[in-house]
C-alpha cells in the first residue's frame, strides 16, 4: 500500500489517466476526494464494490447444469409415457430442444 499525504486541493495521478483530488478534509476526520477519470473506468466505494462482487458470486454459482435443463424441459414438455403411442422414441421436449438448437448432442 502506497501512503500519501496530500493537502485540499493537491492531486495524485494513477496510471496517467486516473486523477484523485484532495477537496476537502472535515474536522471530523472525513475526506472529501474527487476522481477523474475515463468513462471505461469503473469507481466505486469499497462497500458497494464488497456488496457487487458478492451477488456475484450469489449469481454465478445458480444451478445451471444440463440436468437442470433437462428436468425443465421434461416440465415443459412431459415426455410420453412408454406404453402410450408414440410416433418417435423421442419426447416431444427432446424433439423441441433438437429445433432449437440443432447441433447440440443430445443430454
Amino acid at each position: 500500500m502506497l501512503v500519501l499525504t496530500r493537502k485540499p486541493n493537491e492531486s495524485i495521478v494513477i496510471d496517467g489517466v486516473i486523477t484523485v483530488t484532495v477537496l476537502d478534509v472535515a474536522k471530523n476526520g472525513t475526506v472529501r476526494l474527487g476522481i477523474t477519470a475515463p468513462r471505461h473506468n469503473q469507481v466505486y466505494r469499497q462497500e458497494l464494490f464488497l456488496e457487487i462482487q458478492a451477488e456475484n458470486r450469489t449469481a454465478s454459482t445458480a444451478s445451471t447444469a444440463p440436468a437442470d435443463a433437462a428436468q425443465m424441459l421434461d416440465r415443459l414438455f412431459p415426455p410420453t409415457p412408454p406404453d402410450a403411442p408414440s410416433t418417435s422414441s423421442v419426447s416431444p421436449g427432446w424433439r423441441w430442444a433438437r429445433r432449437c438448437r440443432p447441433n447440440h448432442p443430445v443430454w
